[in-house]
């Protein structure tokens, strides 16, 4: 398609940017700010999402248009749709209420999970790892479900930036985060890919905000950063049971 009357369907901004928000308390009212700037994303996803349904039904009703043509516009119609009814099952789980059920399970056991999930699934990147030692002493209050979701799309986003020259540094040690002393583990990822546009789909940015909120309720935090030019960092935090 040559110069055309249309804007382009694909002028959109980076959904990563609903990923990175600065941490906030752990109280439940501290939902309130991050659900504001989660609705201000979604607005402006729908916006592109109808921007590009119009888009293509008023290319389909430009004649003549070669078949060809035709059975293109369709075919970009529909996954339209389907990623607009991916985005809205996503987003309702974000305003869902929440409820967890949560058991205790030793730190150690849980890291153990979390590195066995992520082994399988970084393709043979070189992976090293820094344990501190000094958070083994200790258990962790999760829903073994919710936190294995959130987890799940954690793993999914750093597996996704991994490139052929790609390393994985994992950090796991105690930390202090507002007064309380938790397991941290940092997974930093050196020369990540390029990841390609067609890619970065609304629904993973909002997915990434349920996986924190997740998270936010087990009293931790899930936070994601760029570190210099060619590293990006994605940081999971979970309190100790003092128990």
């Amino acid at each position: 398609m040559a110069a055309s009357k249309y804007p382009s369907p694909e002028a959109r901004q980076s959904v990563n940017a609903i990923g990175a928000r600065p941490r906030t308390p752990r109280a439940g009212a501290a939902l309130v700010p991050i659900q504001e700037k989660v609705l201000a994303e979604i607005g402006h996803e729908l916006g592109n999402f109808f921007h590009k349904l119009y888009y293509w039904a008023d290319f389909l009703q430009d004649k003549p248009a070669r078949q060809s043509a035709d059975a293109t516009a369709v075919q970009m119609l529909e996954r339209t749709i389907r990623n607009l009814e991916e985005f809205l099952k996503v987003s309702l789980e974000y305003f869902h209420p929440t409820q967890l059920s949560c058991m205790r399970m030793e730190a150690g056991e849980l890291v153990e999970a979390l590195l066995v999930q992520l082994r399988a699934q970084v393709n043979g990147t070189p992976v090293s790892i820094a344990d501190a030692g000094d958070w083994r002493d200790g258990g962790i209050m999760v829903d073994p479900g919710r936190f294995s979701q959130a987890l799940g799309v954690a793993v999914r986003h750093l597996v996704d930036q991994v490139g052929a020259e790609s390393t994985l540094a994992i950090a796991i040690g105690r930390a202090c985060r507002d007064g309380h002393v938790g397991l941290e583990v940092d997974f930093r990822l050196n020369r990540p890919s390029e990841e390609p546009a067609l890619l970065q789909t609304a629904a993973a940015g909002m997915a990434w905000a349920v996986a924190e909120k997740i998270v936010m309720l087990h009293g931790g935090e899930l936070l994601e950063s760029t570190i210099g030019p060619e590293g990006k960092s994605v940081r999971l935090f979970l309190p100790l049971d003092p128990s």
